[in-house]
């Protein structure tokens, strides 16, 4: 058995210990969208707003909400909180499927502080150790499954053409901007404190790369360096020249100088090439790798993790990516520990797209599992080892596996016409609008494109 597996069965049963429902990231990990007032932990659940009269007098308040405590209480009771409901679905699956309350339980920012959650008593706060923070909705791109909450391409594109019949991409949540935002001034209120227990810190957004703030804190940290944190950022790669290299020479300084303990890039990616473009309006492939490869050739002690939302679209294209992954990881070996991520690589973080529900893997016919299939053995005859290094991880696989599971639960034969019908009606209105052309970019999907038109 594999060290990892054995880290999943360990902390299994130490969570299980606790109660059936115990998961480490509802203390230990928040994301802050300071942009909305919204957070939630982990950040599979939806957000929920954070109350500013709950900040006016703790701004550690932007974690320690009391809609969260109560949800503790009701983890360390053995009670299931219905928010956590992505976990729940994977581990109704059966017992061989491992949930990302377990993984991200087992991670190192977690595990060493089990006993500190423990112990902590009723609704008592606590300092998280793994944060994400977005401090802006400002985007360039406008993703096919995103909203106006978090991206600017997307309001305008809704500002300029009206709604979608589907309701896709509407702005639900009131944005406040980088200036005079309360939850922004909580945050640097806040910082000082938190800064000194965090392991992991990671910025979100919108487009991280085209906020101020983003920038204010690499420049902090090399001033004021924290070398046992490991920070992390997202980008989608297609910011200006400009400020991609400022982010690079901000990156490379921090690195190769130690000032942390490691640089983690987060971007995201679902497909292969003009498939991919399609998927994440906006982005030009080509770039995307040029980046991709420039950060990890100038900079040391970093990784980058390709966040995959995999969706309809996904399938047809995605062992390409998979064989790019594998090439890059020659190039630049990773470290025998896949939960750390000491040396360059690129590791596939893959979730299941579930909203909007038109465009999730289950409207898809059961033909198309055979290439998540041929995926998932193709990553299985490359297994992670020191003597595989451009190897996959298991908990790579396994989350790919477990997409495959989803995928085959079958939907009432309403529901799936209707996800279907709205399929087309969403796509067809995005062509229209984007001057895209999906049979164009997905000429091996005509037979479904067609099914959908006429469910």
């Amino acid at each position: 058995m594999l060290e990892i597996e054995k880290l999943y069965q360990k902390t299994r049963v130490r969570l299980d210990e606790i109660s059936p429902s115990m998961c480490l990231a509802k203390w230990l990990q928040v994301t802050l969208h300071l942009h909305t007032g919204h957070n939630h932990s982990c950040h599979h659940p939806l957000t929920h707003q954070t109350p500013l009269s709950e900040l006016k007098t703790d701004p550690s308040a932007l974690h320690n909400t009391t809609f969260k405590k109560k949800l503790q209480v009701d983890m360390k009771a053995g009670r299931r909180p219905k928010e956590c409901g992505y976990c729940w679905n994977i581990e109704d699956l059966g017992p061989q499927y491992i949930s990302d309350r377990v993984i991200k339980s087992a991670m190192s920012w977690a595990r060493h502080d089990l006993q500190r959650v423990v112990d902590l008593p009723a609704h008592g706060n606590i300092n998280p150790t793994y944060v994400e923070v977005s401090f802006s909705n400002v985007c360039n791109f406008k993703c096919s499954y995103c909203t106006a909450n978090f991206s600017t391409g997307w309001k305008e594109d809704l500002r300029k053409h009206g709604p979608y019949a589907t309701g896709a991409g509407a702005q639900t949540m009131d944005i406040l901007p980088e200036e005079d935002n309360p939850y922004i001034d909580a945050f640097w209120k806040w910082w000082p404190d938190l800064v000194q227990t965090l392991r992991v810190f990671r910025i979100t957004g919108g487009e991280p790369l085209l906020s101020k703030n983003t920038f204010q804190i690499m420049e902090d940290i090399a001033a004021h360096p924290r070398p046992e944190m490991e920070l992390a950022i997202n980008s989608n790669l297609g910011v200006s020249d400009a400020s991609f290299q400022r982010f690079l020479r901000l990156a490379t300084d921090l690195t190769r100088h130690r000032k942390i303990k490691r640089l983690s890039l987060y971007t995201s990616v679902d497909a292969w090439g003009p498939r991919a473009e399609y998927i994440r309006n906006g982005l030009d492939f080509r770039r995307f790798q040029k980046n991709v490869e420039a950060f990890l050739q100038s900079t040391a002690n970093t990784g980058v993790i390709f966040m995959v939302t995999f969706n309809a679209l996904s399938p047809t294209s995605f062992l390409d990516l998979l064989r790019y992954v594998k090439d890059i990881n020659a190039r630049y070996p990773r470290t025998n520990d896949p939960l750390i991520h000491d040396g360059p690589a690129i590791d596939v973080d893959v979730s299941y797209l579930r909203e909007p529900r038109y465009q999730s893997v289950q409207i898809l016919p059961p033909s198309y599992r055979r290439h998540l299939e041929e995926m998932i053995s193709y990553m299985k005859a490359w297994p992670f080892c020191p003597e595989i290094p451009e190897g996959f991880g298991i908990h790579e696989i396994q989350k790919l596996e477990r997409t495959l599971a989803w995928m085959e639960h079958e939907l009432p034969e309403s529901e799936l016409r209707d996800r279907r019908r709205n399929f087309y009606l969403f796509f067809s209105e995005h062509d229209r609008r984007r001057g895209t052309d999906f049979l164009k970019a997905f000429p091996e999907m005509e037979e479904f494109w067609h099914l959908c038109r006429n469910s």
